[in-house]
């Protein structure tokens, strides 16, 4: 589960780089993006943490 959320975090990443570089998105589209990787990266440091492990 956690490397689906890694990924989904790095897919969000490209997708935020990719509209800031000239993509036509609003600027409730790109807080949603940002949303969803603050949401991801939130999970995965639960889980790392439920499993004990501590991510770097």
């Amino acid at each position: 589960m956690t490397s689906i959320l890694a990924s989904v975090v790095q897919t969000v990443d490209r997708l935020e780089l990719a509209a800031l570089d000239g993509a036509r998105l609003t600027a409730a589209d790109l807080d949603r993006i940002r949303d969803i990787r603050r949401d991801c990266s939130t999970c995965v440091g639960l889980l790392d943490r439920f499993d004990g492990r501590e991510r770097e």
